[in-house]
């Protein structure tokens, strides 16, 4: 089972990627493949909305996209991670959701609206972890509804939530045990629910 971690943040070893380095911990048991993608370190650039996706159904902005999206495709289970930025995900984060609507096939026009589908198969699971320092609660809840609708454009099933509140300083995350908890043990659901393992351990005090 391959597992794919993608951190929005622009901050290595920040509250974000501890976070989802922690969903990853809980998903390690044997056969498991791990990968850790930090977009800042890619170059991803804005979807420039050309419209050449919607018949070809690929991106025809060349960059590091394209082999990131393979990534994807190839993966079972998807940890995404984003601090909030102006009340959403970071520009970072942004940019690769912008261009997965190339993944898109627009079935019918009903209603005054398009109705789409994803090019992916709905086989995969996904946690999202959304991290903020005196946000409001409208602003967590529209952080996360665009990385649900970003895994749900890309046929994945999103299994849990990590909601970090009042997280800003570097370290922050790990003075609060409880959601460094619930990470992990988001990991762990991740992997029973793919594969129909059970068992739950306890998070270790060595972090």
């Amino acid at each position: 089972m391959k597992i794919l971690g993608i951190v929005g943040s622009p901050r290595k070893g920040g509250n974000t990627d501890v976070l989802v380095d922690k969903v990853l911990e809980g998903t390690k048991t044997k056969g498991t493949k791990i990968e850790k993608i930090y977009l800042n370190d890619l170059n991803i650039r804005p979807c420039v909305s050309c419209e050449r996706c919607s018949q070809s159904g690929v991106c025809a902005v060349s960059d590091d996209f394209q082999p990131l999206l393979q990534k994807i495709r190839e993966t079972d289970c998807i940890v995404v991670g984003s601090p909030i930025y102006c009340a959403t995900v970071t520009a970072q984060l942004k940019a690769l959701i912008d261009r997965t609507d190339s993944s898109q096939v627009i079935l019918e026009f009903k209603n005054d609206r398009y109705i789409f589908r994803s090019r992916f198969k709905d086989h995969k699971k996904g946690v999202i972890i959304c991290v903020g320092h005196l946000s409001h609660l409208k602003d967590f809840e529209h952080t996360t509804r665009v990385m649900n609708l970003f895994l749900k454009d890309l046929g994945v099933e999103v299994i849990d939530e990590i909601i970090a509140d009042k997280v800003s300083k570097i370290d922050d995350i790990f003075k609060r045990k409880d959601i460094l908890q619930k990470a992990y043990e988001a990991g762990i659901k991740l992997i029973e629910e793919s594969h129909g393992f059970h068992g739950l351990s306890q998070i270790s005090d060595t972090n």
